[in-house]
């Protein structure tokens, strides 16, 4: 891929470069998945969402226009919006 871009701007990269690029995109997916996998347990679920997703991404505009665009897509082809039923907290009650 990264030779694919390299000729489209007309640029060639060293073979050093090329692997520290998939080194450092490599570590990126390696924290990503760290990360989602955090959100999905914090959220006591058994499995990654759509909502892990997007906050994974809240801090990159276009990721998030992106996951945003993509979310509608799939959300009109199943003919549904967002899931409506979502889990209630416990009410704590104070004993005091």
């Amino acid at each position: 891929m990264s030779r694919e871009v390299g000729a489209h701007l007309n640029l060639e990269f060293e073979s050093d470069v090329l692997d520290l690029i998939a080194e450092l995109t490599w570590k990126k997916l390696i924290l990503y998945a760290s990360d989602l996998e955090a959100f999905q347990k914090h959220a006591k679920r058994s499995t990654v969402t759509s909502d892990d997703v997007k906050l994974l991404v809240r801090r990159n505009d276009s990721l998030k226009e992106l996951m945003a665009s993509k979310l509608q897509a799939l959300n009109d082809i199943k003919g549904s919006s967002e899931p409506t039923s979502k889990k209630k907290r416990k009410a704590s009650s104070n004993n005091s």
